[in-house]
């Protein structure tokens, strides 16, 4: 929600009473245009957030439903979880003008849909839909499934009966609610009349089809089948109101927690004790999946219930234990803590799930960290969301779903990842959870951000998370994320390498891992336990799976304690796109050794061939970026920029053929110190600068397709692997992206339109000054360059300071410096001498500058 939508929600929310107000007043005291208020107000008309009062001129007011909704289905566990979007339909079908609508109930037997039912009758009187005396009458269609005639009468009446018995349900209705229970057993007979019923409101009584009778009644029915399998298509399609129930087995862990609670407090009322339910029983409780749902899952509690009654009868409490249970199977344990009931004290239900109005702080530093990422803006995100601990009830911190929840906290963030200085962290995330809190932001762009600059502390809070139970797929995703933020604050991003450990048993590898990773107090491991009686295939199946959702582009260290070293290292090695170490020793002192140099940064090489003299052991490791072919993609604009090429050409390209994105300080130092064994694997390098060095590898300037020389090149290169059509289509991306267009698309805040001007001028400078006359290739390639180069300056990127290494190149800093004075003024920035160096690289070949010091 944007802040000027925010000031009018809130302006309407804060209005007293049932006070209106217009869309010209309301544009006056905020300030803002009146089209602009006009389609905030339609927009969250349409959200159901606030009402419209369809007078002339139309007014507003603040949405009394919400507030009538946590009355009226406080009970209905799950009305503000996964059954809020049931809720809501059901109450838009309840105000919706003039007389409601009718609702149909699906779900199978035993998910509460005649409990639901009661609900929305309750609702109908409060918020003044019908009557408070209006009458609530039901009827079990399948009471009579074999007798049509008879569920005619009852339902329409007759005229030959008797004054008492003329009157049919849906007469004795009127002016409320009828509900049909099992509605799939009318015949079609009676489907059509209640079809007609629903058009005209009105119907005839049996025996009579000259005078009819008016009922204004609303219908709710419920059904375990499929609808459209069981009633006919006309009927369903005049039913405008559908909603599903989910299994009990499929509802969120802290609704089945809660539905226990339930249960067990009217049970404790029934006896009049307090109930103190073992761990055991909830853990079995909650994993129950019977076909009779949560009814089952009552009789269940009852019954244990009765069954422990006898030993505590003289007492005020009753312990519940699994000896009371009676259980056909019983599922694995999972600690979710015990439960306990005071029939003393009144039952109190979860308050709203969502946060997001009383968190929109959060939020708004989330968008900070998306829009300018930095330092600042990350400690700032941090710092406001573990603001949310004064929130924090204690009460909640109890619960069985907090238990489990802190258990893996310190098994996975504590433990595994030797992160205990951000045990502080459970209960902010916890509270988060408990809420089903989702970030109103852009979650696909936080995502980005995210893994780009927090991949380490990403995939520490993905593996905590993949083990915790899901409430909310939506809220689950954004808190991975948010978690990664505030695991920033402990784990070093700067770590280069990955390490792994495998091992046969246990905890042979996740206990050498948590001593590891405890003794770094940062997270370099981590551990796979597999099987003592696993092969090397097994093995090679779970590291796989593991590393896939790695980017470890810089290198893997893999320890394991026995298996095929040589089979290991090449079936592991094809899957990266990085160097692989592969170290067949596992022991706490060779890894504690190992972790060290990786937490120094040591180069790769000098890892691998340090572990085989050291150790003295049996050590394989490749050198070089791919050990299946390859495509690079280097980009002097950034690594940015090599990313979205590389995903361009994966499109088209076979997928054993890796398109490895590479960024241009790396390339420039592999090329200077003759890396060539990085580059045995290479088919051809694809970048935006010309290589002036002897390399062993062939390469194109990108710009190059501009003219026909290059594209023909670039043809006959992929001509092995695409087709005609294909090359086509991918030679036309490639030109869209390098087009002024393109380059514009690629800005991300500064207005393309603007900034392409000001760059044209900057270009036309360097002409001026040094007296050149560049050709399109050129000037395409520093449109994109000076581009983003201004626009990180803008967003105050970090980057690498450095200093000019002759007086040719200095004498090119002081010019740049004067001819990028204007943008520097106009927009508050400096451009840095690392931005400087990268233009130096880029044009001194066109500028004949012989530098030998680059």
């Amino acid at each position: 929600m944007s802040w000027a939508e925010e000031r009018v929600l809130n302006k309407i929310k804060n209005l007293p009473g049932n006070d209106v107000i217009s869309t010209s007043e309301l544009a006056a005291e905020l300030n803002l245009s009146r089209s602009v208020v006009s389609h905030y107000l339609n927009q969250l008309a349409k959200e159901n957030r606030i009402q419209k009062i369809k007078e002339r001129p139309v007014k507003w007011r603040k949405n009394s439903i919400n507030k009538t909704t946590d009355l009226s289905f406080a009970s209905v566990i799950g009305s503000q979880g996964s059954l809020k979007r049931v809720v809501e339909q059901l109450c838009a079908a309840v105000i919706y003008p003039p007389n409601g609508l009718d609702v149909l109930i699906t779900g199978n037997t035993g998910v509460g849909k005649s409990y639901l039912a009661e609900r929305l009758v309750a609702y109908a009187k409060e918020v003044g839909s019908i009557k408070a005396n209006a009458p609530y009458l039901c009827l079990n269609c399948a009471s009579y499934a074999g007798n049509p005639e008879q569920i005619t009468t009852l339902l329409f009446g007759s005229a030959k009966a008797s004054a008492t018995q003329a009157k049919g349900l849906i007469e004795k209705a009127n002016g409320g609610y009828l509900f049909l229970d099992q509605v799939d057993r009318l015949s079609n007979v009676n489907q059509e009349k209640i079809l007609n019923f629903i058009d005209s409101g009105q119907f005839y009584k049996v025996g009579d089809n000259v005078h009819h009778v008016k009922s204004n009644v609303r219908l709710i029915m419920a059904t375990t089948k499929d609808p459209e399998r069981v009633l006919l298509h006309s009927f369903l399609r005049k039913i405008p109101v559908q909603v599903n129930l989910p299994d009990y087995a499929k509802r969120p862990i802290d609704e089945r927690l809660e539905i226990l609670r339930s249960f067990f407090y009217d049970e404790g009322q029934r006896i009049n004790k307090k109930i103190v339910v073992d761990e055991e029983v909830v853990s079995a409780l909650l994993q129950i999946n019977h076909k009779d749902n949560v009814s089952y899952i009552k009789n269940i509690v009852r019954a244990s219930c009765s069954a422990a009654y006898h030993d505590w009868f003289s007492s005020n409490t009753m312990y519940l234990k699994l000896k009371n249970l009676i259980l056909d199977y019983l599922p694995p344990f999972k600690n979710y803590g015990s439960i306990v009931v005071d029939p003393a004290l009144v039952i109190r239900y979860s308050e709203s799930k969502s946060l997001n109005k009383k968190l929109t702080n959060i939020s708004q530093e989330l968008k900070k960290v998306i829009n300018a990422f930095s330092d600042t803006s990350l400690s700032n995100c941090r710092l406001r969301i573990e603001a949310i601990n004064k929130l924090n009830e204690s009460s909640s911190q109890a619960s069985g779903l907090h238990v489990q929840h802190k258990q893996l906290f310190a098994e996975i963030i504590e433990k595994k990842y030797g992160l205990a200085k951000a045990a502080y962290l459970e209960l902010t995330i916890y509270y988060l959870y408990e809420h089903h809190f989702k970030p109103d932001c852009d979650i696909e762009k936080l995502r980005a951000v995210v893994l780009k600059k927090l991949p380490r502390a990403y995939h520490v809070a993905r593996s905590f998370y993949s083990k915790l139970p899901i409430l909310d797929k939506d809220s689950h995703q954004g808190l991975t994320y948010i978690f990664a933020i505030l695991l920033s604050e402990y784990i070093d991003e700067n770590v280069k390498l990955h390490g792994l450990l495998v091992g046969h048993g246990e905890n042979t590898a996740t206990s050498i891992q948590a001593v590891v990773n405890s003794l770094c107090g940062n997270y370099i491991f981590d551990a796979i336990d597999v099987a003592i009686d696993a092969d090397t295939t097994t093995m090679i199946n779970a590291i796989n799976n593991l590393v896939l959702n790695y980017n470890a582009i810089n290198g893997l260290v893999l320890m394991v304690d026995m298996g095929s070293l040589n089979k290991l290292y090449s079936e592991v090695g094809s899957n990266l796109n990085c160097d692989l170490l592969v170290v067949n020793k596992l022991t706490t002192v060779t890894a504690l050794d190992l972790a060290s140099k990786m937490k120094q940064n040591l180069d790769f090489t000098r890892i691998a061939s340090s572990a085989e003299r050291e150790y003295q052991i049996n050590v394989k490791y490749y050198n070089g970026f791919s050990q299946t072919k390859n495509i690079l993609v280097s980009c002097i604009s950034g690594l940015k920029v090599a990313e979205q090429i590389s995903e361009i050409l994966r499109q088209y390209l076979p997928a054993d053929i890796k398109i490895i994105p590479l960024g241009y300080n790396d390339l420039k130092e592999k090329i200077v110190t003759k890396q060539w064994a990085y580059f045995e694997q290479t088919l051809f390098l694809l970048t935006t600068f010309d290589i002036t060095e002897k390399i062993k590898f062939k390469y194109m300037n990108l710009y190059d397709i501009l003219a026909i020389s290059g594209e023909k090149k670039l043809k006959l290169w992929l001509q092995p692997y695409l087709n005609q059509q294909q090359l086509t289509d991918l030679n036309n991306k490639l030109l869209c992206f390098f087009s002024k267009e393109g380059i514009a698309e690629r800005l991300n805040f500064l207005n393309p339109s603007v900034v392409i001007k000001e760059v044209e001028e900057i270009n036309k400078k360097y002409e001026d000054f040094y007296n050149l006359e560049l050709d399109g290739k050129i000037k395409l390639n520093l449109y994109m360059h000076v581009a983003l180069m201004i626009e990180r300056a803008v967003m105050r990127n970090n980057v690498i300071e450095v200093q000019p290494k002759s007086e040719k190149e200095k004498a090119f800093f002081k010019i740049t410096r004067t001819i990028f004075q204007p943008v520097e003024l106009k927009y508050n920035v400096t451009i840095s001498n690392y931005e400087i160096s990268l233009l130096y690289d880029l044009l001194k070949q066109y500028i004949n500058i012989d530098d030998n010091d680059v």
